[in-house]
């Protein structure tokens, strides 16, 4: 008879700081909500956690089994084309991962697109981007083309009124097709481009990138349908329409009177002599307190599990806020194109009638 191996109870009294390899293990196995429950534990399971995580490749393992579980999902045939483009899309952000935190983000994000339902929108759009992935199959092209842009987005609330204001607000960006700046001058890209043009349906948008850079960064977005002379360097004989701007010389007398002037007001003002008067000792010692709170914020922000920003309105969310986009680079994209980080959601027209002098100047009303 083989000798029965004992197992102290005591062993597991400080699961899972005493067997890191078998917790990890059975991480592997959850859900991302559920491996992210795991910091709300406790306070010490937040602080092994967040060091643990950061010292273990935990997050490339789980990204490793989500990317297996998205590629045997079964799609109906007049959706592979569809679901093969955005697939493709996620895959090569995969590619592009080389830390924990993009690790983390693209397990949760390949999580959420399994239980996405997929449709079918720019029929004629996905003509063309079946046309160019073919001729960059025959080694037309440096790089594939993607889009349409709406293959790639989804918003974060299902209320009918919701989607109608968000899909008129990115209604000119949603059937964009991002090409390769190398392929900007290639044949049968010109040719989509014009026919494109000369068609009586609804013509994509191009916008051109540089595709080497990937799409986890921010870099300069470049649209071919916003392209504009250069203005030309005025000569020396040509006379500009707009007046000239008169201002005094800096060595006149009205100047330096006048700059005396502002000076000996701004310090004598009664707002500033108040505040001079009032000033105290306990109103000096909330800055230490400041200070340790954004030391604190700071940490927070540079952890890998910092939270969200808090929101750019108190009352109405921005179409950025409610939108769920695959990329970093495209939702750069449409805060540069379309504004959506300064245009408030407000379904119910009316109510901002009540809080309009709470919507700064800097924002947009959409409902």
């Amino acid at each position: 008879m083989s000798a029965a191996v004992s197992v102290t109870p005591s062993s597991w009294a400080k699961f899972p700081f005493s067997h890191p390899c078998s917790f990890q293990k059975i991480l592997v196995m959850l859900d991302t909500s559920t491996i992210l429950d795991c910091r709300v534990v406790c306070t010490d399971w937040r602080d092994w956690w967040d060091w643990f995580t950061a010292s273990k490749t935990v997050w490339s393992s789980i990204s490793s089994r989500m990317v297996a579980r998205v590629l045997r999902r079964k799609i109906r045939t007049e959706l592979e084309q569809v679901w093969d483009i955005r697939l493709d899309f996620l895959l090569e952000m995969v590619d592009e991962c080389w830390t924990e935190e993009q690790e983390m983000t693209m397990a949760i994000r390949i999580e959420r697109v399994t239980r996405q339902p997929i449709w079918c929108e720019f029929d004629d759009t996905l003509k063309v981007i079946s046309q160019l992935h073919q001729a960059f199959y025959r080694g037309l092209m440096a790089s594939p083309c993607v889009g349409p842009v709406c293959i790639f987005l989804r918003s974060k609330v299902a209320h009918p009124s919701v989607l109608k204001v968000m899909g008129e607000t990115l209604a000119r960006h949603v059937n964009c097709v991002i090409i390769d700046e190398r392929d900007k001058e290639a044949g049968v890209v010109r040719q989509c481009l014009l026919r494109a043009m000369i068609s009586c349906q609804q013509a994509p948008r191009w916008v051109f990138k540089d595709m080497d850079l990937g799409w986890l960064g921010e870099e300069e977005v470049e649209d071919v349908q916003q392209y504009q002379p250069e203005p030309e360097d005025c000569n020396d004989n040509q006379i500009s329409d707009e007046p000239e701007e008169l201002t005094p010389s800096k060595f006149s007398f009205s100047y330096i009177l006048s700059s005396i002037f502002k000076l000996v007001s701004g310090l004598f003002s009664p707002l500033k002599l108040w505040r001079m008067l009032t000033t105290s000792q306990s109103d000096v010692m909330p800055v230490t307190t400041l200070e340790g709170d954004e030391e604190e914020d700071e940490e927070e922000k540079s952890s890998l599990y910092s939270t969200a920003p808090p929101p750019a309105h108190d009352l109405f969310p921005t179409v950025l806020e409610l939108l769920d986009c695959d990329s970093p680079w495209l939702k750069n994209m449409l805060i540069k194109k379309a504004g959506i980080d300064k245009i408030l959601v407000v379904p119910k027209f009316e109510e901002v009638t009540k809080h309009i002098k709470d919507v700064g100047a800097q924002f947009t009303i959409a409902g």
